[in-house]
């Protein structure tokens, strides 16, 4: 799971939430008619001047989804024209802000306290966030908050995305976990947080005290999971789902937990990446029990753009004073809040997996939302320049549309 830069929403719970007005079909027709041609155009143009610069497969492509309050557009450059807003993915680390928002709905029913740290007991009860048991004994264990967790400011490693440490007591030290683990086990192993907390208490691995810098940490969130499942009383993945989406309606939208998912729901989008220089491979099925928390979501764009809507709204089941907290930038961090991030094209999450780079934007002002997926990764390319292709078709596609981000 790869960095998450941005943050995104919108929501439609059957009752909790107001459905997007239908386009009319009449009066409104034609100026949303051209509307979608001009964002059209400029998809088409934009990516393929990226193609012209990239060694891309011959079907990789991408996808635009945006809700404003003047319309709703789905466009798409090269990918097969089944390709369209109910169309499934995987969100990568767009999963961030479903756990981020489960926390945060605990917190918000006083049922945890966010200041408190992970060693703390659960309000009336004598049992901790985290257990005291020898598998999550880990560094700085004492002293890290469920704040901190949330904004990667606990300093806890993120075996997902770095090398165990060299020096540390372990045999897979200078490795990373998984491809050690899928080593041993095979790559269909099912992965626990258990033993995710356990591989940090037995290297002490650490990006160092908590609070102390920014470090952004897929393992951090994998350790939130375990949080809302001792809090509710309901395994994370049935939290998710009866807590957050069932109220907002999203019907196509599923956390994934087993070791090897039988791929993506149709209608999917065939995914591609070049992992290591050895060429384009097609990637739709993979084992995401490690990344439960922190990347194992898959949804539609039509489903992310309502989440990430009614979640910084406030009109889903956060209230808005908890949306104030989860979006309000810790000091130390630049744009990342409480699996939230503000940037100028708004509030919402980026998120990166093999097959899949995506971002999704809502802007509270003008109430508009943009969900921009590619198809595709090429991880021997700084992904910075890929997620700039995002961004530039979220700022182009919000000025077509008549709600431009403030420069």
């Amino acid at each position: 799971m790869i960095r998450a830069r941005t943050a995104l929403a919108l929501g439609s719970a059957l009752a909790m939430v107001a459905p997007v007005p239908a386009v009319a079909d009449t009066a409104d027709h034609r100026p949303r008619a051209k509307t979608h041609k001009r964002i059209d155009r400029a998809l088409q143009k934009t990516f393929a001047k990226y193609r012209a610069s990239h060694d891309l497969p011959k079907k990789a492509g991408i996808l635009v989804h945006t809700i404003t309050p003047a319309g709703t557009w789905t466009s798409t450059s090269v990918l097969p024209k089944s390709v369209g807003r109910n169309t499934h993915y995987r969100v990568a680390s767009v999963s961030k802000t479903f756990t981020a928002a489960a926390v945060m709905l605990l917190h918000q029913r006083g049922k945890l306290d966010i200041n408190h740290r992970v060693a703390a007991n659960i309000p009336g009860t004598e049992d901790a966030y985290l257990p005291h048991v020898p598998d999550y004994d880990i560094p700085y264990r004492d002293q890290i908050t469920i704040r901190q967790l949330l904004s990667h400011r606990a300093g806890v490693f993120d075996l997902w995305n770095d090398p165990i440490p060299e020096d540390a007591p372990v045999p897979y030290a200078g490795q990373y976990y998984n491809a050690y683990r899928a080593g041993l086990t095979g790559v269909d192993t099912q992965y626990t947080v258990d033993e995710l907390a356990n591989v940090l208490s037995e290297s002490r691995a650490t990006f160092g005290p908590p609070d102390t810098m920014y470090k952004y940490s897929d393992t951090g969130y994998n350790l939130l999971t375990k949080i809302v499942q001792r809090v509710s009383g309901k395994p994370f993945a049935a939290f998710v789902q009866t807590e957050l989406l069932d109220p907002m309606g999203l019907r196509e939208t599923t956390v994934v937990t087993n070791a090897y998912d039988s791929g993506i729901p149709a209608p999917n989008v065939r995914g591609w990446a070049d992992l290591a220089n050895v060429g384009w491979m097609s990637v739709m099925e993979d084992n995401m029990s490690s990344q439960v928390g922190p990347g194992s979501v898959i949804s539609t764009p039509s489903d992310i753009a309502r989440w990430m809507s009614g979640l910084v709204s406030g009109e889903g089941p956060l209230k808005p004073r908890t949306v104030r907290t989860m979006t309000k930038i810790p000091a130390g961090n630049t744009t990342y809040a409480l699996g939230l991030s503000t940037t100028k094209y708004g509030t919402g999450h980026s998120g990166a997996h093999p097959g899949y780079i995506n971002i999704v934007q809502y802007d509270a002002k003008s109430k508009a939302v943009v969900v921009v997926l590619t198809p595709f990764i090429d991880y021997t390319q700084p992904l910075d320049d890929h997620l700039a292709l995002l961004e530039t078709v979220v700022e182009q596609t919000r000025a077509i549309t008549g709600y431009p981000i403030p420069q």
